[in-house]
């Protein structure tokens, strides 16, 4: 059964509260190696577990940053358009507002400030970092459930700071994976990791087959399963056990699908686990918080975190206007249903 309106708008404001929330617990862990997160207790129960610099608690990174500029871009234009979130994305360095964002994306945006075209400005083929996942978050609202419409507008939104097709596969994948949360309809493992694999196959089939394959993975314990995961595309020379969830857009999408999958319903659960992982666990944690925020809506995101994570306001204002854009092109859909057995 569709879902109603308001309950859809409700799903939409939460996967991106979610997801600032996830970032925002993530962004003071950001580059800690596990070992160090033992010390640290309770990391998925309030923004206190440890401030990073001159930031205050419940501040989110630049993929919470790129994330609303993209939405912005799409409720203003009514459409993916790169011309547009180049701009979107360019202004945050142009204002100097964007926080501690990876050399690829500060390339890219420079490139653009200086003339460059949008689809030529993004960083070459074999640069794979996860700043670019964030932004599709957007097109798991917006877009066709389509794997083809998917890949297209992915590959519209990344390519502005990354052209290699991995990072288009993985944001379609990521936009899938919110789309079935929004959808209201219930999932198992297989059916989930099915749909976002098919997702990410047009423009990336090895990735395709790690996800179609993720759920053997669910059989194990996190501690036997997230070192592995973690493994899992990173060439041996780029990989480092003991640093947590390397930069590579591989490794952070499983992990967070994993983690979303072992808890579907448990935010808390779900980010405690992702959180433990260290590394990149901001932009992780972020992925985790906009998919099950997406499925349980606002009611099921901590209170505490919903409240104390920064900029709410304008975190709902955005989802709102990005809302009310798809209402006026009178285009309105729930994902495709997947059929589901608890």
């Amino acid at each position: 059964m569709p879902l109603r309106l308001a309950e859809l708008q409700d799903r939409l404001r939460a996967s991106l509260l979610g997801f600032a929330v996830g970032d925002a617990l993530g962004f003071p862990l950001r580059g800690l190696p596990p070992p160090g997160l033992t010390r640290l207790s309770h990391v998925a129960d309030d923004f206190a577990a440890r401030p990073r610099g001159r930031f205050a608690k419940g501040q989110f990174s630049d993929d919470t940053q790129m994330m609303l500029a993209v939405a912005e871009a799409v409720a203003s234009e009514k459409r993916v358009d790169g011309r547009s979130i180049a701009a979107h994305l360019s202004w945050l360095w142009q204002e100097g507002v964007i926080l501690q964002p990876p050399n690829s994306a500060t390339q890219s945006a420079q490139a653009l400030l200086a003339g460059t075209p949008w689809m030529s400005a993004g960083a070459e083929i074999g640069v794979r970092d996860p700043s670019c996942l964030s932004r599709a978050l957007v097109l798991g609202f917006w877009s066709e459930p389509s794997p083809p419409r998917l890949a297209h507008d992915a590959q519209v939104s990344t390519v502005v700071t990354h052209k290699d097709p991995l990072c288009t596969a993985a944001a379609a994948a990521f936009a899938r994976a919110v789309q079935l949360g929004l959808s209201g309809e219930q999932h198992d493992g297989a059916a989930f990791c099915a749909e976002v694999s098919k997702a990410a196959a047009p423009a990336h089939q090895e990735l395709a087959e790690e996800l179609y394959y993720l759920p053997r993975a669910l059989a194990w314990a996190p501690d036997r399963a997230l070192p592995a995961l973690r493994r899992v595309g990173v060439s041996s020379a780029d990989y480092d056990l003991e640093a947590g969830l390397p930069a590579h857009v591989t490794p952070v999408l499983l992990t967070a699908l994993y983690c979303v999958l072992k808890a579907p319903t448990d935010v808390r659960q779900a980010l405690s686990m992702v959180l433990s992982c260290g590394g990149e666990v901001d932009v992780a944690a972020g992925l985790v918080g906009a998919i099950i925020g997406a499925h349980v809506g606002t009611e099921g995101l901590p209170a505490r975190l919903r409240r104390n994570v920064l900029y709410g306001d304008s975190l709902v204002d955005a989802a709102d206007r990005l809302f009310d854009a798809r209402l006026a092109k009178e285009h309105v859909t729930v994902a495709q249903p997947v059929t589901v057995r608890r």
